[in-house]
């Protein structure tokens, strides 16, 4: 959906019970209690951080949720009197007989050790700071099975070792964000908080934080709508906190002089095993550093704990993307039964779904990741030679072509369908591995051919600019070498032919004319008269071969 557009949203089927509105679980209370609250708007996911924000995991919220819970007084968006306006909603809510919710245990796990899994090139724990500039390996936790039957090196060659060949796991991305946040966790500055309207001091804090930096990161979604998911008693909410005073634009004043810069309110289904994902935004001065990817990852793991197995949520066009990248997919599997009636269904929105796996350790995926790669390296020693290191080629016999099966190690890939080894046919001279030598007198013939062509096109009028390289200072073309990369000219096209085994196909002699034609007319452009001789030299040669 659009930025901006208005989504309908499409009343369902009746499906044994009547419809429940939104995801609270039971009927609004506008229709009971004669409250006129307005039905919440179509989901939105502002582009606040660019299409970067949403490649490092930042999402701009997510999505089609609402709750039959009573509308919040409007001095709920104001300063300290909010604190006591929400937590006198939340004591009149359970007087008239709503269910209480007991205060949740911050149960988030953790960081891992870093020291135990990150190995120096000498095999030895990184200890201390780890910067982006620092050279480090993965360790995985679980155990590699290392390959039984590796394909030996012939000889004069030598084998590589799997961590060599995968190199140091510091030069992605991912793996320098992964570690960048483990940092930040264990030294304190930044934590996970799961808050739930308990109608404490604290809980009201920082769920006003929250909902300030969702009212803040989507503009189009109307306050009285977020603070009615946020706040709602069945709702649950996980929020990155980070330590010390506020500054400006970077988050929320929460409890106990923290900032709430971001997080996600979502809906658990106990019974059902899945929760709904209702907003997810991370503070505009705060994106692009992966804190959408890591709460993310927090959200998953605590869903895990709850013993839910899948996660919901509606997604616009703006957000499809980042929900693919966090293991989102188009299609569902949950049961149409167990999610049908208890979350919205939109226009112009798409509902995704992530299945979590129980042995999946989403909070330290790059470890899981090094183990699969290890693994399919060692498998792959099996089946070819790609460990083998063979020994460079002499450049001084270069000069006269060196047929392809002479370079070490070709000849021994299976390049054949049927997997039998052997190298293709050569195209630069001599014979090929099981290949019968060029015939002579066909390669003579088509030496003579060549030769022919090209002397006709050295005689042409309008061959003088190509006859010989250029130079820069006579033609006063400065630039030229820098420009076109790859020059050439008829005196390099003569000098190869004179070789013998460079022009062993007449479509390597035409390919090097067609480059010279189109070195040209970059150089000079199209309207250029030298370029106009280059293009009559080219209808000479097409004409001839």
């Amino acid at each position: 959906m659009a930025r901006g557009v208005t989504g309908k949203r499409k009343e369902p089927e009746p499906y044994g019970r009547p419809y429940v509105h939104g995801s609270s679980g039971h009927a609004a209370a506008g229709a009971a209690t004669g409250v006129g609250a307005p039905p919440p708007p179509p989901p939105h996911f502002p582009r606040s951080g660019g299409a970067d924000a949403h490649r490092n995991g930042v999402a701009g919220g997510a999505t089609a949720a609402a709750t039959g819970a009573r509308p919040f007084s409007g001095a709920l968006d104001g300063g300290a009197g909010a604190v006591g306006g929400v937590a006198a909603t939340s004591a009149a809510g359970a007087a008239a007989g709503e269910p209480s919710v007991a205060a949740t245990v911050n149960d988030v796990p953790p960081p891992i050790d870093l020291s135990t899994v990150l190995k120096t090139a000498d095999d030895q724990p990184v200890t201390g700071p780890v910067g982006d500039d620092d050279v480090y390996y993965l360790q995985p936790r679980q155990v590699v099975p290392v390959s039984k039957r590796r394909r030996p090196a012939p000889p004069g060659a030598w084998t590589q070792e799997t961590r060599d060949i995968l190199g140091p796991d510091s030069q992605h991305a991912y793996v320098q964000r992964w570690v960048r946040m483990t940092q930040l966790e264990s030294k304190g500055e930044v934590s996970f908080r799961i808050v739930v309207n308990d109608s404490s001091r604290d809980a009201m804090l920082n769920l006003l934080a929250l909902k300030n930096v969702f009212v803040k990161q989507l503009p189009n979604m109307p306050r009285a709508y977020v603070s009615r998911l946020v706040f709602d008693r069945k709702h649950e909410s996980l929020a990155l906190m980070k330590s010390g005073a506020t500054p400006v634009g970077s988050g929320s004043a929460a409890a106990g002089g923290e900032t709430v810069m971001g997080g996600c309110c979502y809906r658990p289904f106990k019974e059902q095993k899945f929760a709904e994902v209702a907003f997810l935004a991370i503070s505009q001065t705060e994106q692009v550093r992966g804190y959408g990817t890591r709460l993310m990852a927090q959200v998953k793991e605590r869903a895990k704990r709850c013993g839910l197995t899948h996660l919901l949520t509606c997604a616009d066009n703006n957000a499809v993307a980042y929900f693919k990248k966090q293991g989102f997919s188009k299609k569902i599997t949950l049961p149409f039964e167990l999610w049908q009636g208890r979350i919205k269904d939109y226009e112009g929105v798409l509902l995704m779904e992530c299945k979590l796996h129980p042995q999946v350790d989403y909070l330290n995926m790059p470890l899981l990741l090094k183990a699969q790669k290890c693994c399919l390296v060692e498998k792959l020693k099996e089946v070819s030679l790609s460990h083998v290191v063979y020994p460079g080629l002499d450049v001084t016999s270069l000069r006269r072509g060196l047929p392809l099966e002479a370079i070490p190690g070709l000849a021994e890939i299976s390049w054949r369908k049927d997997g039998r080894g052997g190298a293709a046919p050569s195209t630069r001279g001599g014979g090929a591995s099981g290949a019968a030598s060029r015939d002579p007198a066909a390669q003579a013939a088509l030496k003579q051919h060549l030769q022919s062509v090209l002397d006709q096109i050295k005689a042409h009028g309008s061959s003088w600019p190509f006859l010989d390289p250029v130079n820069p200072e006579e033609t006063g073309a400065i630039d030229y070498y820098q420009v076109i990369k790859n020059p050439i000219d008829l005196s390099v096209i003569q000098a190869r032919l004179n070789e013998g085994w460079f022009y062993v196909t007449k479509e390597i002699f035409l390919a090097d004319l067609k480059r010279m034609v189109e070195n040209c007319r970059t150089y000079n452009g199209k309207a250029h008269y030298v370029t106009d001789l280059a293009c009559q030299i080219e209808r000479v040669f097409l004409s001839k071969l």
